[in-house]
């Protein structure tokens, strides 16, 4: 979906989404969306710490493991979801649209060995949900 909104140039109306009390929603899936993940880490700057990104919560009405699900998107391009039981709820508090958030993308960074740790995403959103 978000490769058809690049294409064609459409932008949906993003709701501003009320911050919460620091980047501490977790986002699931992650680990299914590491390169883009890696490629939007490089992009925006990153290089051993935490990045700050504008994130999208999309919900996704044609999704047949949850039929509530929301994804989470950054730049149009899909990098996991909202947890289920956060899910119900910012579908209900975004109705049809889409919202905004703050996010972080995490990880990255050099283990022991050599290898690098796992992207991950962290978002800055009330709970129970609000709009701005």
């Amino acid at each position: 979906m978000g490769f058809l909104r690049r294409l064609f140039g459409f932008e949906q109306r993003l709701t501003a989404l009320r911050p919460g009390r620091g980047w501490v929603v977790p986002v699931v899936g992650e680990s299914r969306y590491q390169d883009v993940l890696q490629m939007l880490y490089r992009k925006n700057g990153g290089s051993g710490h935490d990045i700050k990104v504008s994130a999208a919560l999309v919900p996704e009405n044609d999704n047949a493991a949850d039929p509530n699900a929301v994804r989470v998107e950054i730049e149009s391009r899909g990098v996991g979801y909202l947890p289920r039981e956060m899910a119900l709820e910012y579908r209900a508090a975004l109705g049809e649209s889409s919202g905004q958030c703050s996010a972080k993308i995490v990880g990255g960074f050099e283990l022991d060995g050599g290898s690098s740790a796992h992207f991950g995403v962290k978002l800055n959103l009330a709970w129970p949900p609000r709009m701005k």
